[in-house]
C-alpha cells in the first residue's frame, strides 16, 4: 500500500478582493444567484463581508477567494471582467446589469481593453516573495503584464497583517498580473495563510487589557497575579497617551506554542490586540 506524500498535497492559496458596495452588490447578485453561479464554475470558495463590515481605512467590502491556484485564477479572471463590464456600463449608460459569471466565461476577452483601477489583498507574509530584492519581482511583473502595480508598506500591515496590492491598467492586464502574483504566492513551499481567516476586522480599540486607559494600575509584582508585571506610563486621565506594559513570565516549553507554527500564532495575537508583543531571548 503506497502512503501519500505529504508534499504532494494539494496548495491552497488565498486573495482577498476590496470592491466597493455597488461591485458588491453585482458579485453577488438576486439572492445571491450570481456567487452562487460563481463558485460552481470556478469550484473556489468565495466569502463575502456583510454590509456594514468594510476592510479597515475604506469604504470597500472585502472577498476572500480560497482554492487552488487554477480555481482562484479563473475566479479573479471573471471578477476583473465584471469589475470591466461594471465600469464600461456606468460609461456608457449609468444603468446596473445583471452579470453572469457563465456567460462572461464563454465570451472571455470582450471587456480586455477597458481601463479599470481596484485592489486586493496577500499575506503580510508573501510581501517579500513578491517584492522581490529591491523591488526586482514587482518590477518585472508589472512590466510582463503591462499593469500598473503598487503594494502597501510593511508598517501599514501592522494590524491587517495583509499587503494591499492595487492594479491598474487594462482588465486583460491586470488579470495577467493577478496571475503573476498567484503563480509567486505558489511558490511557496508552504503558502502563507492570512492571519484573518474571514472577512470581518475588529478595531484594536475595540479590545482592552487591565484597566481602562488613563486610570492607574498597581506596580507592585503581579498585582495579586503571579508571574505578572504591570507598567503604567502616560499621564493620568489622557487617553490619548496613556500605555499599559504587561510582562508575563512563560515557561520554556510553552514559548513554542505561543510562537506557532512560523510565528502565525503570534502574528495573529499581535493582528487582533493591537498590542506591541515583545520576546525577550531567556
Amino acid at each position: 500500500m503506497n502512503v501519500p506524500d505529504a508534499s504532494q498535497k494539494v496548495k491552497k492559496i488565498a486573495i482577498k478582493f476590496l470592491l466597493s458596495n455597488s461591485l458588491t452588490g453585482s458579485l453577488i447578485g438576486t439572492g445571491g444567484k450570481v456567487i452562487k453561479e460563481l463558485i460552481e464554475v470556478t469550484n473556489c470558495r468565495v466569502n463575502v463581508s456583510g454590509s456594514t463590515d468594510t476592510y479597515p481605512g475604506t469604504s470597500d467590502r472585502v472577498v476572500l477567494l480560497i482554492g487552488t491556484q487554477d480555481s482562484v485564477s479563473l475566479a479573479q479572471t471573471l471578477i476583473w471582467e465584471m469589475i470591466g463590464l461594471m465600469t464600461k456600463t456606468l460609461l456608457d449608460s449609468n444603468e446596473r446589469v445583471e452579470w453572469s459569471p457563465k456567460e462572461t466565461l464563454n465570451q472571455l476577452g470582450q471587456n480586455e481593453d477597458i481601463e479599470v483601477v481596484n485592489r486586493f489583498t496577500i499575506p503580510a507574509a508573501s510581501g517579500g516573495l513578491v517584492l522581490g530584492k529591491a523591488g526586482a519581482n514587482i518590477k518585472k511583473m508589472a512590466m510582463d503584464s503591462e499593469a500598473k502595480i503598487s503594494m502597501s508598506t510593511k508598517e501599514e500591515a501592522l494590524f491587517t497583517q495583509e499587503r494591499i496590492l492595487t492594479l491598474t491598467g487594462t482588465v486583460g492586464s491586470c488579470i495577467r498580473c493577478t496571475d503573476m502574483i498567484l503563480a509567486k504566492l505558489n511558490e511557496q513551499h508552504e503558502v502563507a495563510q492570512f492571519v484573518n481567516r474571514g472577512t470581518t476586522y475588529t478595531s484594536p480599540l475595540n479590545h482592552s487589557i487591565g484597566a481602562p486607559l488613563g486610570s492607574s494600575i498597581g506596580g507592585r509584582r503581579g498585582a495579586g497575579v503571579p508571574g505578572i508585571d504591570h507598567h503604567h506610563q502616560g499621564t493620568v486621565g489622557d487617553a490619548a497617551v496613556a500605555d499599559t506594559t504587561i510582562t508575563l513570565s512563560v515557561p520554556d516549553e510553552l514559548i513554542g506554542n505561543i510562537f506557532g507554527k512560523q510565528g502565525q500564532t503570534m502574528r495573529e495575537i499581535i493582528s487582533l490586540s493591537g498590542a506591541k508583543v515583545v520576546v525577550s531571548a531567556r
